[in-house]
């Protein structure tokens, strides 16, 4: 096993949290998908409704991509200058203690009914002020080790300490609501909710997108890629799609014309991301297999490549006008938003996790070496594949229908049928990833549990790094 410090028990308590998040946002799906179908009057019989369900899916869903990129940072902040001093573990544990109370807030209340009704807000906002100064804490932290200096940095802590500021600042816009200057005016509460809830998803897609750069340099053993023009030309992209992506959902406010143009060229440049992903796909195949110990986070990585190239793809397609009227309101939007959150946000994060996992309990365990393992990730992508096409052509025969309307194709059969559909291969896809997941928690259970004693610090980069450094948070 591994040796553990005490920066690894706080890398393996905040990896908890996020898989904690990532199975409640499983169960909450699951649950929720049984509203759209004859189960709808046993669901209502538990005092459960849609209102109850869903806030908590997508509250946690949050929760679980901020959380894991969090952990990440973590190991990287812990690499960067060893264990946790006492002021930092004294501002971990009040982080720690804050998120987990609001979690725990957060649940009960929506549970009982007190939901604001808000998109992506849904609970009390006293518990958005815990996350929000547990957040304070967390930043106070990564820029007492990191520094405010971005001078000869690589592109993931350029990216880091892009998103946390990000956060902040959109969380508070988010909650912007709760003045009367924005809430008695309803065009500009929906424009800024939309606007805060696109900039908001960029900041944790940059969390994400720089713990996927990092694990990927430390699992090649070169970090050459987060210092060339290339990661730097992404992240410049990046950047500016955050700020400008949400005028996708507002084509249909009455907005000044620049705003929706702007959206729309600056998304056409992630073409350049599309082409990026294309040359990383054909290089893919001709990869040698990676060790049996890193076989499931270099899975991962593999269908980061394939979802990201698909969800591009089709981001671009629905930024043009007429076929954002199309498909606007329909299920292909929620199919979208559900294949970049699962097919990019979450198998980054889940081969980040699965990389830590090696490095905490060490590469003979059953969440490292496990073939099912392996095949789990395989049924994954196969699992998304039939979901999202469901979605999708559930939302094509409404976006038909309402363009052509009696001259639209007879899809009426399929829509009869979809939210049976819909419930068994999405339950089939949520199991898989609550099998995995519970794999995980075992692992770091398991690395809390080990002794703990002080890591050793990273190989120099300029030096070979041998497969036992490599693998040491």
């Amino acid at each position: 096993m591994n040796a553990i410090g005490h920066g690894g028990r706080s890398v393996a308590i905040l990896a908890l949290m996020a898989l904690t998040a990532c199975a409640l946002t499983l169960l909450g799906g699951m649950a929720a998908s049984l509203v759209y179908t004859d189960w709808e009057p046993w669901v209502r019989g538990t005092g459960l409704t849609l209102q109850h369900l869903r806030p908590i899916h997508e509250s946690f869903a949050f929760a679980w991509v901020f959380l894991g990129g969090v952990t990440i940072v973590h190991a990287w902040l812990i690499s960067l200058g060893g264990p946790l001093t006492g002021a930092e573990r004294t501002r971990f544990r009040a982080m720690v203690a804050l998120w987990c109370t609001a979690g725990a807030g957060i649940m009960v209340s929506l549970l009982a009914g007190r939901f604001t009704g808000r998109e992506y807000a849904g609970y009390h906002p006293a518990f958005g002020a815990m996350i929000l100064a547990g957040w304070a804490l967390f930043a106070w932290n990564f820029f007492a080790r990191a520094g405010f200096s971005l001078r000869g940095k690589p592109v993931y802590v350029w990216m880091w300490t892009a998103a946390i500021p990000l956060f902040a600042i959109t969380f508070l816009e988010a909650n912007a609501y709760t003045l009367e200057w924005v809430s008695r005016r309803p065009l500009r509460d929906i424009a800024i909710q939309w606007k805060s809830n696109g900039v908001m998803v960029g900041s944790f897609n940059l969390l994400a997108y720089g713990s996927m750069m990092w694990v990927a340099g430390k699992m090649r053993g070169n970090d050459g890629y987060a210092h060339s023009s290339t990661g730097f030309l992404l992240f410049a992209v990046g950047i500016i799609n955050t700020f400008t992506n949400y005028g996708h959902h507002t084509f249909h406010l009455p907005q000044t014309p620049w705003v929706h143009w702007v959206s729309f060229l600056i998304s056409m440049i992630e073409i350049i991301l599309l082409a990026k992903v294309a040359i990383d796909l054909w290089n893919l195949r001709r990869k040698a297999p990676a060790p049996p110990d890193l076989a499931v986070a270099a899975r991962f990585a593999s269908s980061v490549t394939l979802w990201t190239f698909l969800m591009l793809a089709s981001a671009i397609a629905m930024s043009v006008p007429p076929v954002n009227s199309l498909i606007h309101g329909t299920h292909i939007v929620t199919a979208h938003a559900m294949g970049t959150m699962i097919g990019i946000d979450s198998m980054i994060l889940w081969c980040a996790v699965s990389w830590a996992a090696r490095q905490l309990a060490g590469p003979d365990h059953a969440a490292v070496r496990d073939p099912w393992m392996r095949r789990a990730v395989t049924a994954l992508d196969i699992g998304l594949v039939t979901f999202l096409s469901l979605f999708a052509v559930r939302g094509a025969a409404a976006g038909l229908s309402r363009q052509l309307g009696p001259s639209a194709p007879d899809l009426s059969l399929f829509v009869a049928q979809f939210p049976w559909l819909m419930v068994v291969a999405g339950w089939s896809l949520a199991a898989t990833a609550l099998f995995m997941v519970g794999r995980w928690m075992s692992a770091f259970a398991a690395a809390l549990r080990a002794p703990a004693i002080e890591s050793a610090p990273d190989a120099p980069k300029s030096a070979p790094v041998p497969d036992s450094q490599r693998v040491t948070v």
